[in-house]
């Protein structure tokens, strides 16, 4: 059973900055948690792809959040969905120790939150047609023209998307920069196996789950129009 726990930004940001975004060499190595012991994820460090009803304890639904940086939607899709099992993975340390930090008490044992780079560790993680879902939440649309290449949707990765999606599984992009959105979309809609729910190059026209991300909740603060596409694998 998941219980919902206030999700504010300072029960956040007070967990994930414990030590830091580094790990604080003064702590004892054998009296951390494992998953503090952990260095961060690489995909050499993995057989194969991981066998999540393992990992779970169970067989579920399977939900991947690529990025989820403050964890509000992943923590509220969490709860929303108790039945159907979720793993988050992000660059950034803190955000992951943050949800380690709440699964300390007891909360979100249907998440699994991985402290990692996406574009490497996502191929190795999921095996083909496993997931029912794939979320990215407001990537960062790395303005300047020479950083575009770090964008986290190439050509090659929406391909792996979409072989990592089962049929009939969804994909929600959702962003609130429009011309990022056009970008991610044309190479998503590219996937022979992928089809826009709405109709090729057109935005989703309602908001198609309820978790929202800290982004969203900012962006809906401060009248800032959200884009959304909702792709299905065929």
């Amino acid at each position: 059973m998941v219980d919902r726990e206030l999700l504010d930004d300072e029960a956040l940001d007070d967990e994930a900055d414990e030590g830091g975004d580094d790990v604080d060499a003064a702590v004892d190595d054998d009296a951390r948690p494992a998953w503090e012991r952990m260095p961060k994820v690489l995909p050499t460090i993995l057989p194969g792809p991981v066998s999540w009803p393992t990992v779970f304890g169970r067989n579920a639904p399977l939900e991947c959040e690529l990025g989820f940086g403050r964890p509000h939607f992943l923590l509220e899709r969490a709860v929303e969905v108790p039945d159907h099992d979720i793993v988050g993975i992000e660059w950034k340390g803190r955000w992951p120790r943050a949800v380690h930090e709440k699964q300390k008490k007891g909360l979100y044992g249907n998440v699994r939150a991985i402290h990692g780079n996406a574009w490497l560790l996502f191929g190795a993680l999921f095996a083909p047609a496993s997931l029912d879902l794939v979320v990215l939440n407001f990537p960062d649309p790395w303005w300047k023209s020479k950083h575009h290449k770090r964008r986290i949707v190439s050509d090659t990765f929406a391909a792996q998307i979409a072989s990592r999606l089962k049929p009939g599984g969804h994909l929600l992009i959702q962003t609130d920069v429009a011309t990022l959105l056009e970008e991610e979309l044309a190479r998503f809609e590219a996937q022979p196996s992928l089809r826009n729910t709405a109709g090729a190059g057109r935005l989703a026209t309602k908001k198609p789950l309820t978790a929202s991300s800290h982004r969203e909740k900012r962006c809906r603060k401060d009248g800032v129009p959200i884009f959304r596409a909702w792709l299905v694998r065929t």
